[in-house]
């Protein structure tokens, strides 16, 4: 009974770093923008090399930036929805995405800076 318990929990543990590994902030400064096939090219550097990786975004994907509260008694940052036309060559942003066959599909994209 020990060893199918072990064996469970190795097969559970493997497809959970699978999973895990399929889902990564990718983040880079945007290079291109396709507003008709819903994608966003960014230049990311990670360990030392620089690429180019085409997001997709999925139909309900939300952009997103953040900017101070305007609303009297507010303080803070508070999100401000975006178009996908409303981004910028320049900007740098954060993607959450994960890899589907062989590419990569955001749900969510951060501006994090506006050149």
């Amino acid at each position: 009974m020990k060893g199918v318990r072990a064996s469970i929990l190795g097969v559970v543990l493997v497809s959970l770093t699978a999973a895990i590994a399929d889902e990564a902030p990718i983040a880079g400064t945007v290079k291109a923008i396709d507003a008709a096939a819903r994608t966003v090219t960014l230049e990311s550097t990670a360990k030392g090399k620089t690429r180019q990786v085409v997001v997709h975004l999925e139909p309900g994907a939300r952009i997103v930036k953040f900017v101070r509260a305007a609303e009297p008694g507010k303080t803070g940052f508070v999100e401000q929805p975006l178009a996908l036309t409303d981004l910028e060559p320049g900007w740098v942003v954060s993607v959450e995405a994960k890899h589907e066959g062989d590419k990569e599909v955001a749900d969510t994209v951060k501006v994090v800076l506006e050149r």
